[in-house]
């Protein structure tokens, strides 16, 4: 089933990206730019925003970095679409510093800026649609803690926290959610190490490779987006370990996998296609100079494995046939 979801995706991202649809002369033209499509997160949310351009009549021009580590990609990529005029910008931010130039560019020309998904160190657009980052740091923390207590019977020992790169809006303020919450609520919970990938896809395997054979006595994993905990589910699943405790933050097939079979207890999912969807309709808004909240919360659900037996979790699970079969 995740083979068949992951190819259907795939196919969606491709033809956001360059079939575009049909629309009228006079349409609004929004640039829509994620940080790569390099993951199943990325493509659900362009499937949502191509959902949204096609049901509001825009012009959707999707664009994204090869990957999430190439930021002078997608430094060029909005710098582009700033030269072309466009009536605005949806944007998730690789980095909350190096894309504030070109922000804060569009803006002064005229072209309204919504960002997504990670923030910008700069309040120089007009709505930031986004999961709480730092709330889904807290649930991390609290849904190990309660993995601990249910295979160890308390919440004390090793952990490692995985982020797949510095300098990410949005990671870091889960990081910070995490950290905060084990000091203020879970004192005899020890992270070792808290490993960052460089924005380098393979790299977390090695890695929980390594704190496996380092730590013999660890107790559990918080993997912070879904190139780290896919990784680390295919880690535990190499070595055939289920009795760590284990959190993921998003939904991608290796991660629901591990959620079914033992390997994951909880998965934290972000609303991606709502995001996507949200950030388009914000951008049209914008573009017709209508009054927006500053920031807009777009949800987050924490996934149990009872949640995948009930069907509970199919809108999260599988949101691009979720929303067309609605």
């Amino acid at each position: 089933m995740f083979k068949k979801f992951f190819t259907l995706l795939v196919v969606v991202a491709i033809m956001a990206s360059f079939a575009g649809n049909v629309v009228a002369a006079d349409a609004a033209k929004i640039y829509f730019i994620v940080k790569a499509t390099e993951s199943s997160f990325w493509q659900v949310v362009i499937d949502g925003g191509q959902t949204a351009a096609e049901e509001l009549g825009v012009e959707f021009i999707a664009e994204a970095a090869p990957s999430e580590a190439d930021i002078a990609k997608q430094i060029a990529i909005v710098e582009a679409a700033v030269g072309a005029k466009p009536d605005a910008i949806a944007l998730a931010p690789t980095v909350a510093d190096a894309l504030v130039p070109v922000i804060e560019k569009a803006t002064d020309e005229g072209i309204p800026m919504i960002l997504f998904d990670s923030a910008a160190n700069t309040d120089k657009y007009i709505s930031f649609l986004a999961s709480d980052n730092i709330a889904i740091g807290t649930i991390g923390a609290d849904k190990l803690a309660e993995a601990m207590i249910a295979k160890y019977g308390k919440a004390e020992g090793q952990v490692v926290g995985l982020s797949f790169m510095a300098g990410v809006g949005s990671l870091e303020a889960r990081k910070k959610g995490f950290l905060e919450r084990l000091a203020e609520k879970y004192p005899g919970i020890e992270v070792v190490d808290f490993f960052d990938a460089q924005g380098k896809q393979g790299t977390t395997l090695s890695a929980v490779q390594g704190y496996l054979a380092t730590y013999p006595d660890l107790k559990g994993i918080y993997a912070s987006n879904e190139p780290t905990g896919e990784e680390t589910v295919r880690a535990l699943d190499t070595a055939k370990k289920t009795d760590l405790a284990v959190v993921v933050v998003d939904t991608g097939p290796q991660e629901q996998w591990g959620l079914a079979n033992g390997y994951v207890d909880a998965m934290i999912s972000q609303k991606p296609w709502v995001m996507g969807y949200m950030a388009v309709e914000y951008a049209l808004k914008a573009s017709q100079d209508e009054q927006l909240e500053k920031f807009i919360d777009t949800g987050v659900v924490a996934i149990s494995p009872e949640m995948l037996e009930t069907g509970e979790a199919e809108e999260f699970l599988n949101p691009v046939e979720f929303h067309k079969n609605k």
